[in-house]
């Protein structure tokens, strides 16, 4: 008897405090703070659990949330015992459980042969680490003289890219168009080398 009178008022003042902290996650605000505020601690026990109710009703006529909770909770009281979920839990017959585990039996092999694969792979030894964090800079360094040529390689092929182009322009169309003047040009001089033979034939044809 002594215990139930030294519980029951801490009992309440977890009640109040828990709702006191519902209240405040709720609503976020301070403004009914007053409203539900608990009792004096040493009020009694039945004026207590009348402002508890009424605190709880504020907080359900606030909150639509709460107010769902509380109707579910009326409605589903079940929902919200551990001690009905617990017997529910440990319901199955010994046999079905045993069969349950035994058909999961190469899962949990499996399962343990990775673990145990896990826990004996060696971590890999810290200097390793260490030295690659020294080659770093120099890694560094050749990743940027690597681009470096990578650049100038660029440029290297966009300039002879250049130069064959010229050379295209200058040496191979250049001289087709040399060779069709000198074949024009020969041409020419042929006509007339051909008329000049004509007129001196012609001259001593006369004579």
């Amino acid at each position: 008897m002594a215990f139930e009178d030294t519980a029951s008022p801490q009992n309440l003042a977890l009640l109040e405090a828990r709702l006191h902290r519902i209240n405040h996650a709720l609503n976020g605000d301070n403004e009914h703070e007053a409203a539900s505020s608990p009792p004096p601690a040493d009020s009694s026990a039945a004026l207590r659990l009348r402002t508890l109710e009424r605190q709880m009703q504020l907080v359900a006529s606030r909150s639509p949330a709460a107010e769902q909770v509380l109707r579910l909770q009326s409605k589903h009281p079940e929902l919200f015992n551990k001690a009905i979920d617990a017997e529910r839990s440990n319901s199955l017959p010994l046999a079905p459980q045993a069969a349950l585990v035994l058909s999961h039996a190469q899962l949990y092999s499996r399962i343990s042969g990775q673990l145990q694969s896990l826990q004996d792979t060696s971590v890999p030894d810290a200097s390793s680490a260490a030295k690659l964090r020294e080659l770093q800079p120099r890694i560094e360094k050749a990743a940027a003289r690597q681009e470096k040529q990578a650049e100038e390689l660029a440029e290297l092929r966009s300039r002879s890219a250049d130069v064959v182009e010229r050379w295209y322009e200058t040496g191979v169309l250049g001289m087709g168009e040399r060779w069709v003047e000198w074949e024009e040009r020969m041409r020419d001089v042929e006509i007339v080398v051909r008329r000049l033979e004509g007129a001196k034939k012609r001259e001593e044809e006369l004579v």
